[in-house]
């Protein structure tokens, strides 16, 4: 009752028959040779006759008659059938049940009847007129006249060809003949093997070779030589582990934990996404939104059951290779990632397991395999291995997702699916500033297309406005149509230390307006402004006051505003994201002034409902620095080159183990547990027909000029202050060494070599240009030398 209670459990585990697509045109040639071959029978009375123009099929039909007749007899009445059988299969998407053992079956039955009506009707031609070789035909004739008789006699003759015909006609007609059969010898054997009812069924004991040279005898025999081979699975050692759940393995009842898998290996396939109910919505305010028709629909990801399966029974051999026993637990599959959850014997360490991810990815033919020792809130090890067949993760899909449209966030950013196929939406307000680093290729740049459509489906200009900066020029030139634009994408890098800088003095502002007006942030002034005191408008300031960290809660409470009292109150306060998609280049022109800028924004800039999205394709300590780190703590991190990489962006490894293409690792605000997400893909395609249909429809961009007239003059400073600084240097770059000694507080000529990117010998130049100039010290031996000048006014 335990076998059958399994084989029940497990039909409900398994996932939905598989369908393959029809081959009609195979299917029509066969069916269409069925109705030849029938007509030819048919139309072929008597063998004898040499009248061939009035046949049916002609010359081809007297041929195939007189062959069939001549080899099967009465039998060849079946060539029609099982034509037409395949060609049915074709026809109706069952291809899949089209394998090897049907052509044996068919090869065994064209056998088998010949023989059973040589036996019942007699041999030799006078059996009936019209076949020479009597009614079982020339086969019949040499299966039971010339062979079977001699050996069986009669009754034991027609005991093997009706057996034989049998099982012919089973294994065509029935999908799990061949396995109920299998499973029946298996079954015995380990019946016979549990009750030890014969030693033929035991394996011979085996020896072993202890360390001191001497052999010992292994008593305990494995699993029977009859059960290694069913359909390439391994069954348990006893059949009372056939019934446990693989979930709660029980420690005690074997230490070895050999696997049964396969029969127990349940397969979770990944969530469905599931649409939303209520319409997308087109138009807010004076905002129309995007149509979603601008974006690619879904495509229905594959089905990979069989693979799935196979992996699994492989990833257990290869651990058993190196002498560790696991359990196969659940498999969730997801559209580009699958996780096996195994379960290990009780004394394996699971950093063993944590250091053979080479070794399993060779083994598997995997392109990287990434371990999770052990699974948070499980007692399990998962191991993450690429799919054979990945699918595509579509944006459109996200968008008109039910998880979207239920998401309580403020900035909602539709960042692409999880392991589990869940659709991930993140709140930039929560995080409430973004890192995204990675290789060049991994997916960095539609990433931040993917964050930018989301918004755009999202908010309209007078809720949200952008503040683009791309030195590489070419990325975000695009954008420069939108409505959400405050200004042109900067692409110049002298002229961010300015558009920070105006960000951080629209924050002071902000902060005044809201001290005047005595609301906490940007949603309760918002809500205050808009007399609108409902209960979302307060739960979402609360949900600002209370996110705060202790940290933002003192420079708050610290920040010294100005108070002005002829500034104007504007109704509405939109959020503004600074987008900064390639930080590397900015530090190599200011980085005293972009890495000030970003720490002070990042620290305060939360509550005043300014976000920043920083992005950088080289993921180093000289650009992603301390400072930066520490005030960016919600980070993303795609493929990188080595596990250095991956700390310090991560501050630990595993990107370097993801496979690319959108694959990335996120730490979500408040855990430091990453969570892996498949990014969602945006073409270009669809990122021009947005933008055309945003300005056709909503006008071109109202760019703040007052803020645009800032920002040029602020670069205009920078760098005639950077080129002479109110002096002339003898070196270039005496300025950016000033700026570095303003805030490390420290001069050395390593550093300057470290910082500048220079070599030993300018590096040294400059240090004696500064002593020279009376602003540092003479050299201090190993420590660094005094700073002898106020910088600050320098």
């Amino acid at each position: 009752m335990d076998l059958f209670r399994k084989k029940a459990t497990k039909q409900k585990l398994s996932c939905k028959p598989r369908r393959t697509p029809p081959k009609p045109f195979l299917a029509l040639m066969l069916i269409a040779a069925s109705l030849l071959v029938f007509a030819a029978l048919w139309d072929f009375p008597d063998i004898q006759s040499t009248d061939q123009s009035s046949h049916l099929v002609g010359t081809l039909g007297v041929f195939i008659a007189e062959w069939s007749y001549a080899l099967l007899g009465a039998a060849a009445w079946l060539l029609p059938i099982y034509l037409l059988w395949f060609g049915g299969l074709y026809l109706f998407r069952s291809a899949h049940r089209v394998r090897w053992q049907k052509f044996c079956a068919v090869f065994l039955g064209l056998i088998a009847a010949p023989g059973l009506l040589n036996l019942l009707a007699g041999s030799g031609p006078s059996a009936s007129s019209s076949l020479p070789n009597g009614l079982g035909g020339e086969v019949g004739l040499w299966v039971y006249s010339r062979t079977l008789e001699l050996y069986l006699g009669p009754l034991g003759s027609i005991v093997v060809l009706i057996l034989a015909f049998s099982l012919s006609w089973l294994t065509l007609l029935f999908e799990d003949a061949t396995a109920a059969f299998d499973n029946g010898i298996t079954r015995f054997f380990l019946w016979c093997k549990e009750r030890k009812v014969s030693a033929f069924f035991q394996l011979p004991s085996r020896k072993k070779v202890t360390a001191n040279g001497e052999s010992d005898i292994d008593l305990e025999d494995e699993t029977p030589p009859a059960t290694l081979l069913v359909r390439g699975r391994r069954p348990s050692k006893s059949s009372a582990s056939l019934t446990t759940p693989l979930s709660s393995p029980d420690p005690s009842e074997s230490a070895s934990l050999e696997s049964e898998a396969s029969d127990s290996l349940r397969i979770i396939a990944g969530e469905k996404v599931e649409k939303a109910t209520l319409s997308f919505p087109s138009i807010k305010g004076d905002y129309q939104f995007p149509d979603p028709n601008l974006l690619e629909p879904p495509k229905p990801p594959p089905v990979n059951v069989e693979d799935h399966q196979e992996r699994a029974e492989k990833l257990q051999s290869v651990l058993s290779e190196f002498g560790i026993a696991v359990e196969l637990g659940e498999v969730h599959t997801g559209p580009v990632i699958t996780r096996y959850d195994i379960f290990p014997a009780p004394g394996v360490r699971v950093e063993k397991i944590g250091n053979l991810d080479k070794n399993i990815a060779m083994n598997l033919k995997a392109e990287a395999v990434r371990i999770l020792a052990p699974v948070p809130g499980r007692g399990c090890v998962g191991v993450e291995i690429p799919n054979t067949r990945p699918a595509s993760v579509c944006i459109r899909e996200i968008l008109e997702s039910k998880a979207w449209a239920d998401a309580k966030a403020i900035i909602p950013l539709a960042l692409g699916k999880e392991v589990s196929g869940r659709p991930y939406i993140a709140d930039l307000a929560r995080m409430p500033h973004l890192l995204i680093a990675g290789a060049t290729g991994a997916g960095k740049t539609v990433c931040i297309n993917s964050i930018i459509t989301s918004l755009l489906y999202y908010s309209g200009p007078e809720d949200l406005r952008f503040l683009m900066v791309d030195p590489k020029i070419v990325e975000m030139q695009i954008y420069n149509d939108l409505p959400h634009m405050l200004i042109p994408v900067v692409t110049d890098p002298k002229k961010v230390p300015g558009a920070l800088k105006w960000l951080l003095g629209e924050m002071e502002r902000r902060y005044q307006i809201f001290a005047k007006v005595g609301a906490r942030n940007i949603a309760g002034f918002n809500a205050k402004r808009a007399a609108r005191k409902s209960s979302v408008d307060s739960e979402t300031a609360d949900t600002y006051d209370a996110e705060m960290s202790p940290e933002e809660r003192i420079a708050a409470q610290t920040l010294e505003v100005p108070r002005d009292p002829d500034i104007d109150i504007p109704d509405k306060l939109p959020y503004i994201v600074c987008i900064i998609d390639e930080l590397a280049d900015l530090m190599m022109v200011a980085p005293a002034d972009i890495e000030t800028s970003i720490a002070r924004l990042a620290q305060l800039a939360r509550a005043a409902g300014i976000h920043l999205i920083v992005a950088t394709q080289r993921p180093s300590v000289n650009v992603i620095t301390g400072v930066i780190k520490a005030n960016l703590p919600s980070r993303i991190a795609f493929k990188v080159a080595s596990k250095v990489d991956s700390r310090t962006i991560l501050d630990g490894g595993g990107a370097d183990q993801l496979i690319g293409r959108g694959d990335m690792l996120l730490i979500p605000p408040g855990l430091a547990q990453t969570v892996r997400i498949q990014g969602a893909f945006v073409s270009d395609d669809e990122i021009n027909g947005i933008v055309d249909f945003l300005k056709r429809k909503n006008g071109p961009p109202q760019y703040a000029e007052e803020v645009q007239r800032q920002i040029e003059s602020e670069g205009d400073e920078g760098d005639n202050g950077q080129t002479n600084g109110g002096r002339e240097w003898e070196d270039e770059l005496i300025p950016d060494a000033l700026d570095i000694l303003r805030v490390s507080k420290r001069a050395s000529t390593s550093m300057f070599q470290r910082r500048l990117k220079i070599g030993y010998n300018r590096a040294a130049r400059i240090m004696e240009i500064l002593e020279r100039e009376e602003i540092v010290g003479p050299d201090n031996g190993q420590q660094p030398r005094e700073i002898l000048k106020d910088l600050e006014r320098l």
